[in-house]
């Protein structure tokens, strides 16, 4: 930030939070705290822990979606309940999981995955970030499917927050 940098941040979180329906009037706080929009803010929520309280889950994402944060479904197609969850909750976002994104150059049945997803989510108004993202020639597919965004070591490995300038 003091270089004139704004960032997006996507924060992991646990079922415990999701649970809690104090979690968006915390996360609101500490957000109008630190000086941060809640729109650059993402939530990320795991498929399987999403669905093991659904109406809690319901109630506590919409709450957050309504104070102007991000919500993402994270690890999207590793859970058993992936359509419903789209249907039910307030998603902005699908995370396509890496175990369907390293590898799609080499095997249709990942690139086809892939692509369904990605033009799912969009018909359904949903932003898409492909996690894994491990080589040239997979950003490029990504690119070509329509990603919006991608995610993975071929982008940045992590780092030290002291690193971000040089790496940008």
């Amino acid at each position: 930030l003091s270089a004139g940098h704004r960032f997006n941040v996507a924060i992991n979180v646990s079922m415990q939070d999701i649970a809690d329906v104090e979690f968006p009037d915390r996360v609101q706080t500490l957000a109008h705290n630190l000086g941060c929009d809640p729109s650059r803010i993402t939530i990320e929520v795991t498929e399987s822990e999403a669905m093991e309280q659904l109406g809690t889950a319901l109630d506590v994402l919409t709450r957050l979606r309504l104070r102007h944060f991000v919500i993402s479904l994270d690890d999207f197609g590793t859970g058993h309940s992936s359509m419903a969850q789209l249907r039910d909750l307030p998603f902005d976002e699908l995370k396509i999981d890496r175990s369907f994104v390293h590898g799609a150059t080499n095997d249709s049945r990942l690139r086809a995955i892939c692509a369904a997803s990605i033009r799912m989510a969009h018909q359904l108004g949903l932003r898409v970030v492909a996690e894994g993202i491990e080589d040239p020639e997979e950003w490029e597919l990504l690119r070509y499917l329509g990603c919006d965004i991608g995610q993975g070591y071929f982008i940045a490995k992590p780092m030290a927050a002291h690193e971000m300038e040089s790496w940008l």
